[in-house]
């Protein structure tokens, strides 16, 4: 790393870097408001796997094309995955929040099988207390659930997220984690945008020689 002295182009090099930083966890959180629960249903964890895999890549070639070293590229992939992860428990939270739980009705059953695991689990059609019905699954919803047994669900009373059996994560990890990421991403543009700063001023030199 350059041991030059940071100079007023370096800072604001590294205040656009941390302002960039800054826009790019505001665009996954809102993309977190949008989207429910991306590992719900038994097809949930491969879908989630692969948005994973592809946000990584993405964040890891963004930087890669800026010509920043490898370090760089492993830090922004690293982020940008952890920046997608609270979006598989954006439903949890928001029904951990409204801590509201109602009896619903059994009312269908059926197996479905993931693919391409081939696993198969159970999923329970169930009546809510007012009259519409979800599809819920997970710990009772199982081989013994017969039609007609009631179920304790999670319910969101302003219907925007489905309802479900149980809460994975609650609101406060979830917050923590979401603010790590914010700051680290935030650390890491003022970083980089420091790293071209000094790029920039070290050519600035050559060329004035």
């Amino acid at each position: 790393m350059s041991r030059l002295a940071p100079s007023r182009g370096t800072v604001r090099w590294g205040l656009l870097g941390a302002a960039g930083g800054l826009a790019v966890a505001a665009l996954w959180l809102g993309a977190g408001a949008l989207v429910t629960d991306r590992s719900s249903g038994p097809e949930g964890p491969a879908a989630l796997g692969v948005m994973l895999f592809m946000a990584g890549l993405v964040g890891m070639i963004a930087v890669g094309l800026a010509g920043l070293p490898w370090p760089y590229w492993v830090a922004a992939g690293a982020l940008t995955v952890l920046m997608v992860l609270p979006l598989a428990f954006y439903g949890d939270a928001v029904l951990d929040r409204q801590n509201e739980r109602v009896t619903a009705v059994v009312s269908q059953l059926r197996d479905s099988v993931s693919q391409p695991s081939g696993t198969t689990s159970r999923v329970c059609r169930v009546r809510l207390p007012d009259g519409t019905r979800a599809d819920v699954a997970g710990t009772g919803c199982d081989k013994g659930t017969r039609i007609g047994d009631r179920l304790t669900v999670y319910q969101d009373p302003q219907g925007r997220v489905a309802a479900r059996l149980e809460v994975r994560m609650t609101a406060g990890p979830m917050m923590w984690l979401i603010g790590a990421c914010v700051a680290g991403l935030v650390t890491l543009g003022a970083r980089i945008g420091v790293h071209v700063g000094r790029r920039h001023r070290r050519a600035a030199i050559r060329g004035g020689r």
